[in-house]
């Protein structure tokens, strides 16, 4: 996998799966000089935080999503996610079209099902940024 890595540039070289696709779109990896597999994952349950205080439409939650510093993903994954979320009954959406001036908007919401799926993603994150910090604690003591 890291056959193609240029240690002097920190980033991956070559023509295949993911690569020549520029900074900051799609998957990669951050700490190689692109975007990480995590900052994706965290769009998902970032846009169900965002829905629980407001509904919004998907460029509301691309702006929103800006603050987060996840301002490099290619919008065409959250209006996916946003897709999915509805399939299974974690949003549901609606036509705005008195909020516009152009043509209608979909305007998504949280479901009960979502609001619950966010309390499972919170209790998983703070699992997940315990297990980081630890590893951020090992790395600055094995440097030492």
């Amino acid at each position: 996998m890291f056959e193609n890595y240029n240690s002097e540039k920190g980033s991956l070289t070559g023509s295949g799966r993911g690569m020549n696709r520029g900074r900051g779109r799609g998957r990669g990896m951050r700490w190689m000089g692109d975007y990480s597999l995590m900052d994706v994952r965290l769009v998902e349950p970032a846009l169900l935080a965002f829905l629980q205080k407001e509904n919004l439409h998907g460029y509301g939650l691309l702006e929103k999503l800006d603050s987060l510093g996840l301002d490099a993903i290619n919008p065409s994954m959250i209006y996916r996610i946003l897709r999915d979320y509805e399939d299974i009954g974690l949003v549901r959406s609606d036509w705005d079209s008195e909020g516009t001036q152009g043509p209608p908007r979909r305007v998504y919401a949280i479901t009960d099902e979502g609001r619950a799926a966010l309390k499972r993603a919170e209790t998983s994150l703070r699992e997940t940024a315990d297990r980081i910090e630890s590893l951020l604690d090992r790395i600055k003591r094995d440097s030492i």
